[in-house]
């Protein structure tokens, strides 16, 4: 998949731009504060319909304007598509090919992107909620029942909680249809969870003892709020009866895979805790790249790379494989730099040098 052209009309910083992408490697050179990750959430936007995180719309738009337009020009494995997004204070309307596309979940996966932010060591040191979505996310990437049962469950869950908070006379009885709800689809929630981590983990362990040069297992661990030997949908509902007279003092629903914590752990010892900051970041860089082999491995596609700054969070060995993994990689590269003696990749190379957000100039180097 390619990214040929990427226009943007009052996005962030960028009141006005057009830029022509390099087939493979392009580096977008400039101070801190200057737009370049601004450049790199666009194309995130614009390929996965979201920013990198979640933002108020009045964060998205130019400061000024009431509205904010990307256009793309991608080469995919379903072709040549023209992706248009419209953003303003009421909605966000999505195009394809002139098309309107009136729910973004149909488009979910059709462009496959990966990104390498600072911000990812968070995945390791984070919250467990955090760590959830990640995974959650990945999911949905390889399998689109996964987002729709995320849906589905979410909106029983809230169903449920609502009916919780209002009837203090509440009865097992009267709640029972969204226990029966939610325990045929959280079940396969977890279900799906538990068969990825089980696929990401030998490619995690591969990666983290090339990065580090060590020795050292490398654990994702699933702690389920239901205990179930074989009939998880069954255990589920168990666990809600269970629960239900805490639940109805607490207000909300205590069991299910919205509970559920997912961790790391090196050499045994939970990474969130005992883990260095150099551990971590490797940790990272390795889930990240477990993440590329497992769209590929299971997609058959190369996703297009974003990485944010990365190497000021590398040492010399880690930043070395790093650019291995560049050079091997086949898809599309954006990175971000304050140095250009940081980027250690052989090849020829589009740059983008930002100024005051703004383009200065663009240029090929080999």
């Amino acid at each position: 998949m390619i990214l040929k052209s990427l226009t943007l009309k009052n996005f962030k910083s960028y009141a006005s731009e057009t830029f022509s992408f390099h087939d493979k490697f392009n580096l977008i050179l400039g101070e801190n504060a200057q737009g370049k990750t601004n450049l790199l959430e666009a194309i995130h936007f614009l390929l996965a319909f979201k920013p990198f995180k979640q933002l108020r719309t009045e964060e998205i738009i130019n400061f000024g304007s009431s509205e904010c337009r990307l256009k793309g020009e991608i080469e995919s494995h379903t072709g040549f598509d023209e992706v248009h997004i419209l953003l303003n204070e009421n909605h966000k309307t999505l195009k394809l090919n002139s098309k309107v596309v009136y729910k973004t979940s149909k488009l979910y996966g059709r462009y496959n992107v990966v990104s390498f932010l600072p911000s990812d060591l968070e995945l390791i040191k984070g919250s467990p909620q955090g760590r959830r979505r990640y995974i959650d996310a990945l999911i949905c990437t390889l399998d689109d029942m996964h987002l729709r049962d995320l849906k589905l469950y979410h909106r029983a869950l809230t169903q449920r909680n609502a009916i919780l908070a209002k009837a203090s006379s509440l009865t097992l009885d009267k709640i029972e249809v969204w226990d029966e709800k939610l325990a045929e689809i959280g079940s396969h929630v977890i279900s799906r969870r538990l068969e990825f981590i089980d696929k990401i983990k030998p490619q995690l362990n591969k990666i983290y003892r090339l990065t580090s040069g060590l020795d050292q297992d490398i654990q994702i661990h699933y702690k389920s709020s239901i205990e179930a030997e074989s009939d998880l949908e069954q255990a589920f509902k168990d666990a809600l009866k269970l629960r239900f007279e805490k639940d109805k003092k607490r207000f909300h629903t205590t069991v299910g895979p919205h509970r559920d914590q997912i961790s790391f752990s090196i050499a045994g010892k939970d990474a969130s805790v005992y883990a260095s900051q150099g551990e971590a970041k490797n940790l990272a860089l390795s889930l990240k790249t477990s993440e590329i082999e497992m769209i590929k491995q299971f997609l058959g596609r190369t996703p297009i790379l974003l990485l944010d700054d990365v190497t000021s969070e590398l040492d010399g060995q880690r930043k070395k494989f790093l650019f291995k993994l560049l050079e091997d990689f086949p898809g599309q590269i954006f990175i971000t730099t304050t140095d250009m003696k940081e980027i250690l990749y052989k090849g020829e190379i589009r740059v983008f040098h930002i100024k005051d957000r703004k383009v200065l100039h663009k240029q090929i180097q080999t």
